[in-house]
């Protein structure tokens, strides 16, 4: 066993930029687990919860099930978004892209359509990203993103009041389902 000297184990984890954050996202892999979100809906002044499990395959897609309180399966990719399996073609401010590039941490395709802010370290950072161009902004008023080692938590705020936020739960909290991939979640 190697044990680091007491002065190397209290230096300071590094502090985030957008590239070491990017590394820091890409450096996960393909991530599949639980989740858990809350959907406002600013007119009806409803509150709505859901869980589910989720898949990210690094670059390729993301499969969002829903197992309450409704069953539902979105898939997201490059190619756009299905639901079901089937094409959805109304993909307003091109969503499905957008949470491509979130997971992936392709932050400097996001830094020509957001303003970026981000801060802390390693162990614990938070992102802020605010639309630049105003088609984008007329739906989305920000982003935030939050993590450790891992990302967390994603919360969306729309320009209509609608929030989104949703809670990656880490794979501990996941135990049982790991080799469950959502094609096969009940």
């Amino acid at each position: 066993m190697v044990t680091l000297p007491l002065w190397l184990m209290a230096l300071p984890a590094r502090a985030m930029n957008l590239e070491t954050l990017a590394d820091h996202l890409a450096a996960q892999g393909d991530v599949n687990g639980r989740f858990e979100q809350t959907r406002y809906l600013a007119d009806l002044d409803t509150r709505i919860d859901g869980r589910g499990h989720y898949r990210f395959e690094q670059g390729d897609r993301v499969t969002w099930s829903l197992e309450s309180p409704v069953k539902e399966t979105m898939e997201l990719s490059d190619a756009g978004i299905q639901r079901n399996g089937e094409r959805i073609d109304d993909d307003p401010a091109g969503v499905a892209t957008l949470i491509m590039q979130l997971l992936n941490g392709q932050f400097s395709a996001l830094a020509d359509r957001f303003d970026i802010t981000l801060e802390g370290d390693e162990k614990a950072w938070h992102a802020t990203l605010v639309p630049r161009q105003q088609g984008l902004a007329n739906y989305l008023q920000n982003i935030d993103m939050q993590g450790d080692a891992r990302l967390e938590q994603i919360n969306m705020a729309m320009a209509d009041g609608d929030r989104l936020n949703i809670h990656l739960l880490p794979p501990e909290e996941d135990a049982g389902t790991a080799a469950t991939s959502p094609q096969q979640a009940p």
